[in-house]
């Protein structure tokens, strides 16, 4: 597949008369003082649009304080790696203002890059509930209201069937691209949530049911629809209505560890998806919440060289009962906080090096 993609990005070189094609893993202008326009040719982008078209390793990222705005591209979506395929927006998507909007269009129809919105799925309505007006029940209470949320299934269901087609709406009226469930069941949160959608598997079911419909490889649309964090708590039999399966393999420090988050996922898919479909799903993601500085933890490659993490995961194959395999891709956690790096040249030096070691260019 690489080859596929060296020969791609040969010929785009050559018909547009790059100077370097990594210029697809650099920042998009220079010029802060305008987000929305660039002084790269229209040829360059229909190329970059091609590229992100084909068969590759992707570059993804959770993208945190996204504003639109500024004198630099630290908070606007035209600032990240051309070659950055597709992003969840962390936050500040439910009502996006014009700078923003005209932000998520440009990546969209100039770069190709595709925008999900994100957030933890646990309780009915998250994140999109209105705003209480009665205030004479307690928050729980009105939104159980509201969504239509009862003691029976046969009501929960129906609530959470509204529940996800009103996300869909969300993405329909602001023109993103797709929706990233952020399932994670079994681990602690820092905040108070009874899990109402997990308790039930036939409620989480009717909401992977309902949403593909709409989003994801079977709807027909062209949207996305990815599950990050526990995906093996998605029921397998819904493998491929999910583009792909996002983990946050945070701190990883081999390919051991790595294998073993990919055979997780492998076993539980088996019977509705072979090892190498479950491999081209698979996004593992470093936390650069915690770590931008450093390109992650120290990753041991299986020659004894020790590399930042991000990039131990873009070196990765995912391997399972001795069979190696190509993955979906690479991704960062709060990417945007690698913009500015210490020490390093270039904004995301971590991730446009982390693009560059799975899809390497042609000079």
């Amino acid at each position: 597949m690489k080859n596929i993609i060296k020969i791609f990005l040969l010929s785009a070189c050559a018909a547009t008369a790059f100077t370097a094609c990594s210029d697809w893993t650099e920042t998009e202008t220079k010029n802060g003082a305008d987000l929305t326009h660039s002084n790269k040719s229209e040829a360059y982008y229909a190329q970059l649009r091609d590229y992100k078209k084909t068969d590759h390793a992707v570059a993804f990222g959770w993208f945190g304080n996204w504003t639109g705005t500024g004198v630099t591209y630290e908070n606007s979506l035209a600032g990240l790696p051309d070659s950055t395929d597709f992003v969840s927006l962390w936050g500040n998507w439910k009502n996006p203002t014009e700078a923003m909007l005209n932000d998520l269009r440009f990546v969209q129809q100039t770069k190709g890059t595709k925008v999900l919105i994100s957030c933890l799925v646990f309780d009915i309505g998250d994140q999109i509930t209105p705003t209480q007006t009665d205030k004479s029940i307690s928050w729980k209470e009105w939104r159980h209201k509201f969504w239509g949320w009862g003691d029976d299934e046969a009501s929960q269901i129906a609530a959470t069937e509204k529940y996800a087609n009103a996300i869909c709406d969300t993405i329909d009226k602001y023109g993103y691209d797709g929706f990233d469930l952020d399932a994670e069941p079994d681990y602690a949160q820092p905040f108070a949530t009874d899990k109402e959608l997990w308790v039930n598997p036939k409620v989480m079911e009717a909401f992977v049911k309902t949403m593909s419909k709409r989003i994801g490889p079977k709807s027909g649309t062209g949207r996305m629809f990815v599950v990050d964090g526990q995906p093996e708590r998605i029921p397998a039999e819904y493998g491929n209505d999910l583009n792909y399966f996002i983990l946050q393999a945070y701190a990883s420090s081999s390919n051991y560890g790595l294998n073993e988050r990919f055979a997780v996922q492998a076993d539980h898919f088996k019977d509705h998806l072979t090892p190498a479909q479950v491999a081209r799903k698979i996004i593992v993601c470093e936390n650069f919440e915690s770590s931008a500085g450093t390109g992650g933890a120290r990753f041991t490659l299986d020659n004894g060289t020790v590399v930042p993490s991000l990039w131990g995961m873009a070196y990765w194959r995912p391997t399972y009962d001795g069979v190696s395999y190509s993955k979906g891709g690479v991704g960062t956690y709060h990417m945007e906080y690698e913009y500015n790096v210490s020490g390093q040249t270039g904004n995301y030096p971590f991730l446009r090096k982390a693009i560059q070691i799975m899809n390497p260019s042609i000079h």
